[in-house]
């Protein structure tokens, strides 16, 4: 008898075990009776736990179970409903899962867009777990949702401590960079993001900002190209696609940007102005006065107080009427540079003038040294043609005045087709330069004409 007394010993504690566990799942939302729904149909779930809320509207287990069952199938407002009944019965209820709770009514008020809720419920779900990966990436996500970028960023930073490789955290934590403009932070972020989804229109767009403002014309130009077709951010890209093509002097693809822009069925009417305008800008560019007044025309129709358009119009009249002017604001640099030796021959009257050399290493402006002999002396003299219409200020005066001094020059012109700044005319008051501003540049300009 003896030697049976260790395994009826063993029995006995094995079978108290099992009695003790029984009792605490049973005695537990979060186990069998929570657990007795898994498995089922979606239908059968759905009437055995309306049956046990209809002797108890606030049965946990049934309305844990229906809520579930709707966050699992994306069924969001359905699922809102039943987990904030829920949360109504966590206050009385300690063997509730609030966070769970907290944390999916936070998600499905997120979902809902209902903002202010769902910030306050995730907000308790982080009380209970401040480390969480999920409360801290939710918590990232709705506050890029209300435009607190920063407050999204240490959010989002601190849930990708836990995640590294969370792609949906690391495209928000770039689009937040994106919006408080530290494209430098952003463009690693959202190149990673679109790694993984490279369909992710808002994040390319971002991307391409982001590359553009920090050098990277190129490969941002690659991505405007390649969103220009998309309804939604279509025209925005063939804006700034054509925006870049036109610093970089590529006016061809430019116009063409533009052109696919305005395509497009569904513009923002801002948008839509400043393609025309930009549009309008090239064609004069190249000469082409006719379909920028066109283009012009067409922005007056829709917003005639459009920023200068009046002014625009004008000056597109006034170059379609003086062809020198043209030549001086908009021809190729050969052009440009011929008519300016024909304006300096003309400058002194009743002078030989004799052009040592002719310098356009900057395409604002050229530079012509001449050799200027009257009956009674002769210089050396510079002329400096700036092509703008827009005001010539100081620095660009005083780089005239250093190199007329390097070149021991006597005098030096400085002509605009636009004016100059009071701070320009000033410093040459003292100085042997003659600023030479639009109304007589036109008197040159029609001289030469029948010269």
């Amino acid at each position: 008898m003896m030697s049976y007394l260790p395994y009826i010993a063993i029995i006995v504690v094995v079978i108290l075990g099992a009695v003790l566990s029984l009792v605490l799942v049973k005695s537990s939302p979060g186990g069998k009776k929570a657990d007795k729904y898994k498995g089922k149909t979606k239908s059968a779930t759905l009437k055995e736990a309306n049956k046990k809320l209809a002797s108890n509207p606030k049965d946990p287990n049934a309305l844990m179970a229906i809520a579930d069952l709707y966050y699992e199938e994306n069924s969001f407002g359905k699922a809102m409903k039943t987990y904030r009944m829920l949360v109504d019965l966590c206050a009385v209820n300690p063997d509730l899962d609030e966070y769970k709770i907290n944390l999916r009514y936070g998600i499905c008020a997120m979902e809902e867009k209902i903002y202010k809720e769902a910030y306050k419920s995730l907000m308790l779900a982080r009380n209970s777990k401040p480390e969480d990966f999920q409360t801290n990436a939710y918590l990232g996500k709705i506050e890029f949702m209300m435009k607190k970028y920063d407050r999204a960023i240490s959010y989002l930073l601190y849930a990708l401590k836990i995640q590294p490789d969370h792609s949906e955290s690391g495209k928000y934590l770039g689009l937040s960079y994106f919006k408080v403009k530290k494209y430098k932070e952003a463009v690693p972020r959202l190149n990673r993001a679109i790694s993984g989804h490279p369909d992710d229109k808002e994040a390319l767009f971002a991307l391409a900002i982001s590359c553009n403002e920090t050098g990277k014309m190129e490969h941002a130009l690659k991505i405007f190209s390649h969103l220009r077709p998309d309804p939604v951010w279509g025209p925005k890209s063939a804006l700034f696609s054509g925006s870049i093509n036109t610093k970089m002097r590529k006016l061809d693809k430019a116009i063409i940007d533009y052109e696919i822009g305005l395509r497009h069925e569904k513009i923002p009417d801002e948008i839509m102005l400043e393609l025309k305008y930009r549009l309008a800008a090239v064609h004069s560019n190249q000469g082409q006065l006719d379909k920028a007044l066109e283009v012009l025309r067409d922005i007056t129709r829709i917003n005639p107080s459009y920023k200068d358009i009046q002014t625009q119009i004008r000056k597109f009249r006034e170059l379609s009427s003086n062809k020198n002017l043209q030549i001086y604001l908009n021809a190729p640099s050969t052009d440009f540079v011929s008519l300016c030796r024909n304006i300096t021959n003309i400058v002194i009257k009743k002078t030989k003038v004799n052009i040592t050399d002719v310098s356009f290493a900057n395409a604002d402006y050229v530079d012509i040294i001449a050799e200027v002999r009257a009956q009674k002396w002769e210089d050396l003299i510079l002329f400096r043609y700036v092509r703008t219409e827009g005001l010539v200020g100081h620095l660009m005066v005083r780089d005239l005045y250093e190199q007329i001094k390097e070149l021991h020059a006597g005098r030096g012109f400085c002509f605009s087709a636009g004016g100059f700044t009071e701070s320009a005319e000033e410093w040459v008051e003292a100085r042997l330069i003659d600023l030479v501003s639009k109304d007589k540049l036109l008197q040159y300009l029609n001289k030469v004409e029948n010269f």
